[in-house]
């Protein structure tokens, strides 16, 4: 039996620089890593108090633009967007 690779241990500043860049397609490669480690997106790095962010609000489009984007992705943009205040 070949046990799982091991991950990379979790680096939060890493994480927070990256999802949180002004460039689109580095935060969209971290929002794919983080769900596919977490099954959640890091929806928490951004103030949504009031409403959503717009660097998370982007990132969202683009992986529901994007048709490589999986179902349980979908799935998790929908709970995401459930928790989040109106656009």
């Amino acid at each position: 039996m070949q046990k799982a690779p091991k991950l990379e241990k979790f680096n939060f500043e890493i994480l927070k620089a990256e999802a949180t860049s002004e460039n689109p397609v580095i935060r969209k490669r971290t929002f794919i890593e983080y769900f596919e480690r977490f099954e959640e997106f890091p929806s928490y790095l951004f103030d949504n108090s009031e409403k959503i962010d717009r660097k998370l609000s982007e990132t969202i489009k683009d992986l529901q633009s994007d048709p490589e984007t999986t179902k349980t992705m979908h799935k998790g943009i929908v709970t995401l967007m459930l928790r989040l205040p109106a656009a």
